[in-house]
């Protein structure tokens, strides 16, 4: 009888598939992490930069050489963060839009309480805050780095710290509201604008590490916003191309409505006359956006009504159309390897 002799040879066994960082796509969790993240950042630079270049064109009727001074202070002052903290390309593009926000604030306060005061001067005082802040980042770089190297959302505890410190920010501002009603020289004025913004510069080199985390937070917020707005590009589109067709509908049923009645059915610019079709596409405009500004409107009974289903139309479209994008925008949920691609 034969015997089974077992085999006691060495079994090899082929290793398991290396797996990056990350995770099977990457360390961006998935094969279009990164192309994502890059796109996302990418319609940040450009809406930073449209923002920008019209807060410069709108300031340059106040003084066309603080349009300069701003250009010029978001290159220095972002170019030296981006040197002192790299790696947060969202933290650069707040502090780019703070920037703008900024100079809108302050040419509001120039223009309404030191209209009078030289170009130095305003120039002086604009940079004096930014200047402050770059000083505090660097007087407080290794927090700050922490801060930016972390990229976490902070939950809503340190809010109150930058109500602390806006608060005394806006009250500087309200108070230079009393220069105005003061009889004083134009040499004064400015004295008094270079010490409120120097007050504000020192506010701000004290609390640079809470401006910091703002800052990053609102980063952060843009990070998100950007993906997910990504992600409604086509249901958009969907939404405004029916959109725009019921609107040509109804407007086209205005303007052969007008043709084949015996009277005019509009109002227009106080004048009841026939409408244009260009005139009927604006009024359906108007109305299935439910503004109705007046300069048209209806006169007669059929047209009336017509007025009324479109106007419907138009409050189901707009609530049924924005709940279906916004569903499409939220995550479905699915791993990775459900993924057919």
């Amino acid at each position: 009888m034969d015997q089974i002799v077992p085999d006691r040879r060495p079994r090899t066994s082929s290793p398991p598939p290396a797996v990056p960082p990350g995770g099977p796509h990457g360390g961006h969790g998935g094969p279009h992490g990164g192309r994502g993240a890059s796109k996302s950042w990418l319609g940040g630079a450009l809406l930073t930069a449209l923002l920008l270049g019209l807060i410069a064109l709108s300031i340059r009727s106040v003084s066309g050489n603080l349009t300069f001074v701003l250009l010029g202070s978001v290159g220095l002052v972002v170019g030296a963060f981006h040197y002192l903290f790299p790696g947060s390309q969202f933290f650069t593009l707040a502090l780019t839009n703070f920037i703008g926000v900024y100079a809108c604030i302050f040419v509001f306060f120039a223009e309404s309480n030191f209209h009078n005061i030289s170009p130095l001067i305003q120039a002086i005082a604009f940079v004096l805050p930014l200047v402050a802040f770059l000083g505090g980042a660097w007087w407080r770089a290794e927090d700050i780095r922490r801060i930016v190297m972390s990229r976490r959302l902070r939950e809503g505890g340190h809010f109150d710290r930058v109500f602390l410190w806006m608060a005394p920010v806006w009250g500087i501002g309200a108070l230079t509201f009393l220069v105005p009603e003061q009889d004083m020289d134009t040499q004064t004025i400015g004295a008094i604008f270079l010490l409120a913004m120097s007050a504000i510069a020192v506010i701000v080199t004290l609390v640079s590490r809470d401006i910091a985390i703002f800052l990053l937070d609102a980063g952060l917020l843009f990070e998100g916003f950007f993906q997910q707005s990504a992600r409604l590009v086509l249901p958009a589109f969907a939404f405004l191309t029916f959109y725009s067709l019921c609107i040509i509908l109804f407007g086209s049923i205005y303007t052969i409505m007008d043709r084949f009645m015996a009277e005019p059915n509009f109002v227009i610019e106080g004048v009841r006359r026939d409408i244009t079709f260009a005139e009927g596409i604006y009024f359906s405009i108007v109305t299935f956006a439910t503004v109705g500004y007046g300069d048209i409107h209806p006169v007669s009974g059929p047209v009336r009504l017509v007025c009324g289903i479109e106007i419907i139309m138009g409050v189901l479209l707009l609530l049924f159309g924005f709940s279906a994008i916004i569903g499409h925008a939220r995550p479905s949920g699915r791993s990775d390897r459900n993924d057919p691609l």
